[in-house]
């Protein structure tokens, strides 16, 4: 029969305050790629204007893959499934 452990140890207690830092400094990540996005909205909505406005469409299909493909790059096989979600919020229907 094993030892069942019910309260914090003293590893436990020095550890949730390195949690704690490290959560602090991901909150800090998600808050600067929220702001990145934010703007990578406000250039594609500039980008698909001036497309238009020429007479073009308003999605590049090839732009697309390319950027999919900098995401696989990066991040490898899930960096595909950001990116797809990044292009959804900065395609937009204006």
């Amino acid at each position: 029969m094993s030892a069942i452990t019910t309260g914090p140890d003293a590893s436990d207690v020095v550890g949730s305050d390195a949690v704690a830092t490290l959560r602090g400094q991901i909150d800090a990540l998600d808050a600067a790629i929220v702001r990145l996005v934010a703007e990578r909205v406000r250039l594609s909505a500039r980008i698909q204007t001036a497309r238009m406005n020429a007479g073009g469409t308003r999605v590049e299909l090839g732009r697309e893959r390319i950027i999919l493909e900098a995401y696989r790059a990066g991040l490898g096989s899930d960096g595909p499934h950001l990116a797809d979600a990044v292009l959804q919020v900065c395609r937009g229907t204006r």
